[in-house]
This record gives structure tokens, sequence and C-alpha cells, in this order.
């Protein structure tokens, strides 16, 4: 079987490579030269486009990604955006964007835009599109000009601990020199909460590089509190972290006024947790509503909760004041897949979607469908 697949062979062979290593292996094999191919045939003549979640690893793998793009090309993508999973407005941006910029490549990190099915609209206008992520697989865009990486090809950790950030960093490193990002994808390891897994990666840069992990944890607070607090400035944050001669040079950012903002905020809510949450313990779920315009606060509200309640199923709701209602989960203990809960949990709502990792997803709905939605929720949860 040769590749790319076409699309009557994908599904078929996903099933195939978990029965046979050395298919894995040779996927791995293939998709490396592919990827090869891709960062080699780029010329400072292409426009490229760069899409990346807007959350810690997001930033960081979009960072890193951007990092390399000037090594191979000698000058940075045209167009810069974060995207989020399923969001048509940004869809259709980059659509506008890339007819009035002539834009011909896409690169997408951290972002699982194989769950939905806006992306072929998104990529009709590229010549080639390279996508590299670390959630769930949905289904295998492979294809004559989409290489698609996904985390589980090429690694046997969980996908959800290996942060697409580390992820970008071990791609690139492997056409560019850019070990000087490291610190960059520890940010993103810590956003991700993967810690755990790259101790010994996280230890060795923090040495080498004679700061402190304190230091990335403040960095990782400063790209939170603006997610948060001044979503709109996120592309000028970005070029701050690209610019920086030094990590600790950015702890005199003017952006460090937001955390403040982030910190009252989300320990308002928590404060909130204990007297609003709903507890069903017949299941191990905790649902709590929350009311704040602080688009992104909650994935850092929930973040917080599930580390004090591993072993619990917790889901967040937000309404921020608009027609959709953005909700988070987790569950610590992997004993709940929490990606499955959120994907059953939309099914039959309207333009909703969900998706995400086993003990970290998400969702957005209508909010119109909050009652459907939890009625769903509370016949599929189950105790872990």
């Amino acid at each position: 079987m040769k590749f790319p697949l076409n699309s009557n062979d994908r599904n078929n062979w996903l099933q195939l490579l978990n029965l046979f290593p050395i298919l894995a292996f040779m996927r791995k094999t293939e998709l490396l030269k592919r990827f090869k191919a891709f960062c080699n045939g780029l010329k400072k003549t292409d426009r490229i486009a760069l899409l990346h979640h807007s959350d810690p690893d997001g930033f960081c793998s979009g960072l890193i990604t951007m990092k390399a793009i000037k090594k191979i090309t000698g000058k940075l993508p045209e167009y810069i955006s974060p995207y989020e999973y399923g969001n048509q407005e940004q869809a259709d941006k980059l659509v506008r964007v890339t007819k009035r910029k002539k834009l011909n490549k896409l690169i997408v990190v951290d972002v699982g835009i194989d769950g939905g099915s806006n992306w072929k609209e998104m990529f009709v206008a590229f010549e080639e599109v390279l996508i590299i992520d670390h959630h769930k697989i949905y289904q295998d865009l492979n294809s004559k000009k989409v290489v698609f990486l996904k985390a589980k090809w090429f690694s046997k950790k969980d996908p959800a601990q290996y942060a697409c950030s580390k992820l970008c960093f071990d791609l690139f490193n492997k056409i560019v020199d850019i070990k000087k990002t490291d610190w960059i994808a520890s940010i993103g390891i810590f956003g991700d909460m993967s810690f755990r897994s790259w101790k010994s990666f996280v230890r060795k840069t923090v040495r080498e590089s004679n700061f402190e992990l304190e230091l990335l944890c403040e960095l990782l607070e400063l790209i939170a509190a603006t997610e948060v607090m001044a979503e709109h400035r996120m592309g000028t944050l970005l070029m701050e972290f690209y610019n920086a001669k030094s990590p600790r040079t950015l702890t005199k950012s003017v952006f460090c006024k937001y955390t403040k903002g982030l910190r009252k905020e989300r320990d308002r809510l928590i404060n909130g947790f204990t007297e609003k949450a709903d507890y069903y313990p017949e299941k191990e779920l905790f649902v709590y509503e929350i009311k704040t315009d602080r688009e992104g606060i909650k994935s850092y509200v929930i973040n917080e909760i599930s580390t004090v309640l591993p072993n619990q199923t917790i889901v967040v709701i937000q309404d921020s004041g608009n027609s959709d209602l953005r909700i988070s989960g987790r569950r610590q203990d992997y004993k709940v897949k929490i990606n499955e809960l959120m994907e059953k949990s939309v099914i039959g709502i309207p333009n909703s979607n969900a998706g995400g990792h086993i003990p970290a997803a998400a969702a957005r709905i209508p909010k119109k469908y909050k009652a459907k939605f939890k009625k769903n929720l509370l016949r599929i949860a189950k105790k872990g």
C-alpha cells in the first residue's frame, strides 16, 4: 500500500497500524520522508499561512514553527493567526486572506482539524498543506497535497502527553537546527500539563540555559493571561516572544499587566465551585456553570479544579454572553475518556463540535441546546 492513501484505504490502514507494529514503523518512515520533502521544498517565493491554536501549547507550537520557517526560507510566514477547532468565522477569514494575499502553502499546528469538515474549504486554494497535531485521530487527511502528522504515529507516549510544541521541536530539528527553542517547547509542555512525561528534557533545558523552572511558569502565565484578557493582542505577544533576546527579558513585557486580571477572575470562579457546582456521586461527575466574558478562562479554571480532584470527572460550561456555550471536560486518572464523553454529548445538537484528549477535551454548542447537552452528558457519563 503506497502513500498517499486514497480515501477508501484510510480507515482500514488506521486499524492495521494498531495490529502490526511493523506497519506503524513503515508509516512513520514514510511520513517523515514526506515531511522532509515538504520542508526542503519550501522556497523564499512561497507565501505561507500559519495557523496555531491559541492556548499556550498552540502558541509555542506556532512560535517554534515560525523559527523553523525563517531558517528554511529566510522569511516569516505572510499570514499567522490563532485558530480554534471548528471556528467557521476564522475559517472564512483564512479563505478571504488566502485570495487577497495569494497564499500558496498552509501549515496548521496543534489543531484537531480532522475532527470536522470545514478543512476542505480551507485547503482548496493551497498547493500544499502541512498539519502537525497531537489530538485524537478522527480521520487520516494525508493526500497528494496534504502531509498530516499525528503524535500517535511518532511515539508510544499518550498523545495527550506529547505536547504539540515538543512534537514541532522534534520534527523541525530534523530539518534545521532550532535546538535553542527548547525553552519554548518546555513552556508548551507545562501548558498542556505533560511535564511528568518530559521531566528530563525540561530539566536539561533549564540547566543548560541557566534559569529556573519558575521562569517557564511565569512565561506560561503571561501567555495564558494575554489569551484570556486580551486575545486580540496575541499576535503582538507572539512577535515579542519571537524577537526576545532571552526568556528573562519577557518578564518585563507590557503584557505582564494582564496576569493580575487573570488571577482575579480565575480565583473568583474557582471559589464559586464548591457552592455552585452540581455533583452526581454515582457518576463521579461535577458540572459547573460559569458566566464570564473572558473567553478561554474555563480551561484555567478547570485545570486548577481537576488538579485537586484528579479522580473525578469535571465539566465546566461557560456562558460568555454570546450565542454559543464553550465547554471543557477533565479527568486526570484516565478512567473516563473525556474526548469521547464530549463527542457523544453533542450528538444531535446542530452547529456543535467536540474533541480533544482522553484526560482533557472541549466542546462548543449553541446556547439554546444547553438542556439537551446536559441530558446527554448525564445519560452517558459513567463512574471511572
